[in-house]
């Protein structure tokens, strides 16, 4: 009777350490958290996303004080990512920055970094079958473009800085784009307010967007249409100096012309 316990025990202990490919968990690396987690590693690496999944699951609950189960939260985390769960991924790094804070993990910012990531690959891409990004829901780019900005000033020596600053970019003039395809909407709605509207968000909101002149220029149509001509007059000096070699500066110096004759002409 004890011996058929202690062997119940043991298959107990083995049950559920079949994985995809190659068999068995190796019983040595049972004994052995390192061991586990490195295993783990291979099969993530070999794209057995599920399989390290479980057998990342099993470090932590078997060396639950071990460092490498720690690390087996962020490895939990990118098995989802790489399955494409963003969500989950996300939700997962999320969760080791609240229980982990001074972790290198988070102190890097590289859970900073991969929530972000998640975020941007949650909005919308450019299938040809889907309509333009422009035209669709862009509130996870938002989010990913608000976490990469926040990034920016709170790991300025982080290892993932050049790329937060690629995709800061990337999903900024996404959100830029989508400002001018609203904007010519409404201009062809003759809406010049909501047209002014948009383009002073751009200008506020994205200045370092390489196309704040095409948006300034476009605002001082607008300020023209609803008569407020010296916001015109302004903007078009700001563009004239501050972009002279762009071709909106000589547009801005011909629109100058015109509003300040519009505007000496006013009683």
């Amino acid at each position: 009777m004890v011996r058929f316990t202690a062997l119940s025990c043991w298959v107990l202990f083995f049950a559920g350490c079949t994985v995809s490919g190659s068999g068995t968990i190796p019983p040595k690396a049972l004994k052995d958290p390192k061991l586990l987690y490195e295993f783990g590693q291979k099969r993530l690496k070999k794209d057995y996303a599920e399989d390290a999944r479980g057998v990342f699951a099993k470090v932590r609950s078997l060396y639950p004080l071990s460092q490498y189960a720690v690390l087996s939260e962020l490895k939990i985390a990118e098995t989802h990512r790489k399955e494409g769960n963003f969500i989950t991924a996300a939700t997962a790094y999320r969760d080791f920055e609240k229980d982990h804070p001074f972790h290198e993990a988070v102190t890097s910012g590289m859970t900073t970094w991969w929530i972000g990531y998640c975020n941007y690959r949650l909005g919308p891409g450019d299938f040809f079958l889907f309509p333009p990004a422009q035209q669709r829901d862009l509130a996870h780019t938002k989010a990913a473009y608000m976490i990469f900005q926040m990034f920016m000033g709170r790991y300025p020596e982080s290892p993932y800085l050049a790329r937060v600053k690629k995709y800061y970019a990337r999903t900024r003039e996404m959100l830029v784009k989508h400002e001018f395809y609203a904007a010519d909407f409404y201009q062809k709605k003759h809406k010049p307010k909501a047209v002014r509207n948009r383009m002073e968000f751009i200008l506020t909101e994205y200045p370092d967007s390489p196309r704040v002149p095409e948006a300034a220029l476009i605002l001082v149509n607008a300020y023209l249409q609803l008569d407020e001509t010296k916001k015109a007059v302004d903007l078009c000096r700001k563009i004239i100096v501050h972009y002279p070699k762009r071709p909106q500066a000589a547009e801005a110096a011909k629109l100058l012309a015109k509003a300040e004759l519009k505007l000496k002409a006013k009683p």
